[in-house]
């Protein structure tokens, strides 16, 4: 056994109870907010726990028939066809967290812009409250077969030692889950930090559904790539966030939440007329249409600075 292995199982074995923690913490936060604060929506909480059986199960049926498709795996074998050799010095740690949070910010902005990979990622989105859970609530397609490319592949292949992807994503991970953290648990802002870091108050905002608010804070751990891309947006005092997705959607339901939208697409693609237009509602984004009005976050957007 080699040492990058050795060292994989170690952080494997660090992420695992790292992850029984936040577990056990976002139980703890069910029955705060439901029996002493009385605002958990039980059944929302149902579906998320649904979902993480179901990625669960899933992730065990893949490793075992296709072998295990993760970030670290991927970057270990990516590693090999690198463009360019680093080694574990401060400032390639520094390197590979830009790099992966460019990654990040790419793939993330790809899930809100491109349809197909929104009918994935929307099962996040669809919760109409902030908790702990909600970080848990993944589709398996988006946890499993394509987020491991873009932050394990990707990274590897721009020099990012596996080491630093494999610790990176950690933390990643578990900074991402405390970004859910129930607004009735952490009110108050991170003063500071806030200048630099994403908070759970910039989450919230990711989350939102109000028009102003669509489409920013994508980034995971810094606000770099916000600030570069120009997607970051702070909390309006008079804009209340609004959780959840544009459409009526039963997050009561697991079918709902997590295949409503590609039933919706599937109905679109079959009216489409040509097929360039089929192609069209799969690439572009949510809210295109070929017939009516567009309902696009950016056209919104747009028609909002107009008003």
């Amino acid at each position: 056994m080699n040492s990058l292995t050795q060292f994989q199982l170690s952080t494997g074995k660090i992420l695992g109870l790292l992850f029984i923690a936040t577990l056990l913490y976002g139980i703890s936060e069910f029955v705060y907010l439901k029996f002493i604060k009385k605002v958990a929506k039980s059944k929302e909480y149902g579906t998320t726990f649904i979902a993480i059986i179901v990625l669960i199960l899933v992730a065990v049926l893949v490793s075992q028939t296709y072998g295990r498709i993760n970030t670290a795996i991927i970057g270990i074998w990516a590693s090999k066809y690198s463009l360019f050799q680093t080694d574990l010095s401060w400032y390639w740690w520094i390197y590979g967290l830009v790099v992966y949070e460019f990654f990040y910010w790419i793939q993330h902005w790809l899930a809100h812009k491109v349809r197909l990979l929104w009918c994935i990622h929307s099962p996040h989105h669809a919760p109409e409250s902030m908790n702990m859970f909600v970080g848990f609530n993944h589709s398996f397609l988006e946890s499993i077969f394509y987020m491991p490319f873009f932050l394990g592949f990707f990274p590897a292949i721009c020099g990012v030692r596996p080491e630093i992807i494999i610790v990176v994503n950690i933390l990643d991970t578990v900074y991402g889950s405390f970004l859910h953290i129930s607004d009735h648990v952490l009110k108050g802002r991170l003063k500071f930090i806030e200048k630099f870091l994403q908070t759970p108050i910039y989450h919230r905002i990711h989350h939102a559904q109000n028009v102003a608010y669509m489409d920013t804070n994508y980034t995971s751990i810094t606000l770099l790539w916000d600030y570069v891309f120009k997607t970051f947006q702070p909390l309006k005092s008079s804009l209340p966030i609004q959780y959840g997705i544009t459409r009526d959607v039963n997050t009561e339901s697991f079918k709902d939440t997590h295949f409503g939208e590609f039933r919706l697409l599937w109905e679109d693609i079959k009216n489409a007329k040509t097929l360039k237009e089929k192609f069209q509602y799969i690439f572009m984004p949510p809210g295109w249409t070929s017939v009516g009005e567009l309902q696009t976050a950016s056209y919104l957007k747009q028609k909002l600075v107009d008003i």
